[in-house]
């Protein structure tokens, strides 16, 4: 097991680069807006600002699954989270529309159209990254890899590894249709930013097949779109983590950039339009409260970091972020929570903060927010002006995930059998484990069978972040910090995509 050291390969950018790159990192939050206003996440994946006044390059499954011919939530509106610093999530800032898009690469670019109140952007500058040359990528160069891994959105991720190879694709011209690459990239980053050494783009990590035998899309439940109080196979299906190897060449894109009215940074960008109606709706003639989201954090100034309408057990606090106009000072409104339908706090007072903005509420207690349900009601007089719901702890039986997959050859495809997968305990470290080697670090551990498929034995608690190390006789073993995220939206059986591994 000495040799799992190995597991970083190659050299790694400056970290100059890295942080050049690393602001221009964005996450996509698919958000439906509900009958009274709230808006709820329903998937999440990764992109990259190529241009300052915001154009975003991801994955056609990313901006939309209906367009790959996949079952889907309906989305009201794409929202767009910028990344702040390496250690904090990033926060809802901007709404974006889809420029353009292509199933067949699976592909798009979208714009950003507004801030998350509807206002139109302008004179936007924004960080983003220079494109470079996929044609020029050659065995062995470094490639590095960002994005946000987690089906609920955690800090932006950074992994390094080296091209491993090229594959041709019916109906695309060329012999590079995708770059394989030896850096283990856990689902989620769909969409996100693979730079060269000098921190230009050179691909999109896209949750497809590099080589034979790889399922192209891993796509299962994992929101209760039934609304039955669980996620289980009665839900729809949707876009989901697991392992990448692919890469969609960046030079794949450049047609598709043209199409959306790009011609280089500096020059022009498709024009922003006003969001959509349910987004935000045309003015009415009294007080409005709109875009009403929860988080456990949010920014100074309110923008909601990982919105969610579950939340694991524990917390002390929720917060409610919404948007207002049309208000007047002094005028009666009322906040109302309930706890399973019971009346927990009921608030009314005078409004103090203006016609328009953004406000934020908090449920708290100090001794944790008991697992339940809770719905908050804000009037302005005697009118509902918008309410929403959130949950707080899972099912006894929903709490565990059963995870599945397979082990396969980077290079083939095929299965390999005999592979040990362990998965270490949350909070463990690959570091840790490979200095003590101790069996009471791993949480559970499974041998991949002749086609390489494995089950592990022990289901993974939710709300956990777990690292993994694979070893096979060989290949060359590999160790990914925090590769398995299981969230509280998580199925109770998660099939993850194939895990590649390179030959000795």
């Amino acid at each position: 097991m000495a040799k799992l050291e190995r597991a970083t390969r190659g050299s790694t950018p400056d970290r100059e680069i890295i942080q050049g790159v690393m602001p221009a990192v964005v996450q996509i939050i698919a958000l439906k807006q509900g009958m009274m206003g709230q808006m709820s996440p329903v998937w999440t994946g990764s992109g990259t600002i190529i241009d300052p006044r915001g154009l975003i390059l991801t994955n056609c499954h990313v901006a939309n699954p209906s367009a790959m011919g996949m079952s889907a939530p309906a989305a009201s509106v794409l929202g767009v989270a910028i990344t702040q610093r390496s250690d904090e999530a990033p926060a809802l800032t901007y709404i974006a529309k889809v420029a353009a898009q292509s199933p067949e690469l699976d592909l798009a670019v979208l714009v950003i159209t507004s801030t998350t109140d509807g206002k139109a952007v302008k004179n936007l500058n924004l960080p983003y990254v220079q494109l470079g040359d996929s044609d020029a990528l050659e065995l062995g160069d470094v490639v590095s890899i960002f994005g946000y891994p987690g089906i609920g959105g955690e800090t932006v991720t950074f992994t390094s590894g080296s091209v491993a190879g090229f594959t041709s694709e019916s109906g695309i011209q060329g012999h590079r249709a995708w770059i394989k690459t030896d850096a283990c990239i856990a689902g989620g980053n769909s969409g996100g930013t693979a730079v060269d050494d000098a921190g230009k783009l050179i691909g999109v990590p896209t949750q497809a097949a590099a080589g034979a035998g790889i399922t192209p899309v891993d796509a299962r439940p994992v929101v209760d779109t039934n609304q039955d109080g669980r996620v289980d196979q009665r839900d729809t299906v949707i876009a989901i983590g697991g392992f990448i190897n692919g890469l969609r060449p960046v030079n794949l894109a450049k047609g598709l950039l043209t199409k959306a009215g790009w011609s280089g940074v500096g020059q022009a960008v498709a024009t922003p339009q006003t969001p959509s109606k349910s987004v935000q709706p045309a003015p009415a003639p009294s007080a409005q409260f709109t875009n009403l989201m929860f988080s456990t954090q949010v920014t100074s100034d309110g923008r909601p970091i990982n919105p969610a309408t579950i939340f694991a057990t524990g917390g002390k606090t929720v917060y409610a972020s919404f948007d207002f106009r049309g208000m007047t000072n002094g005028a009666q409104w009322s906040q109302v929570w309930t706890m399973n339908g019971k009346t927990i706090v009921q608030q009314p007072g005078n409004w103090s903060d203006g016609a328009q903005g953004r406000k934020t509420l908090t449920l708290t207690n100090q001794n944790g927010l008991p697992d339940a349900v809770y719905q908050l009601i804000l009037a302005v007089g005697s009118q509902v002006a918008i309410q929403g719901e959130l949950s707080i702890g899972r099912r006894v039986d929903d709490t565990d995930t059963e995870v599945s997959g397979q082990v396969v050859d980077s290079r083939t495809g095929r299965g390999i059998a005999g592979a040990l997968i362990i998965a270490l305990k949350p909070g463990v470290a690959v570091k840790q484990f490979l200095q003590t080697q101790s069996k009471d670090l791993a949480y559970t551990s499974a041998r991949t069978d002749a086609s390489g498929k494995f089950t592990f034995p022990q289901q993974l608690p939710k709300g956990q972040a777990y690292s993994v190390i694979v070893v096979a006789r060989g290949y060359q073993d590999l160790a990914v910090e925090s590769a398995l995220r299981i969230t509280a939206n998580a199925p109770e059986q998660a099939q993850i995509s194939a895990i590649p591994m390179t030959a000795e």
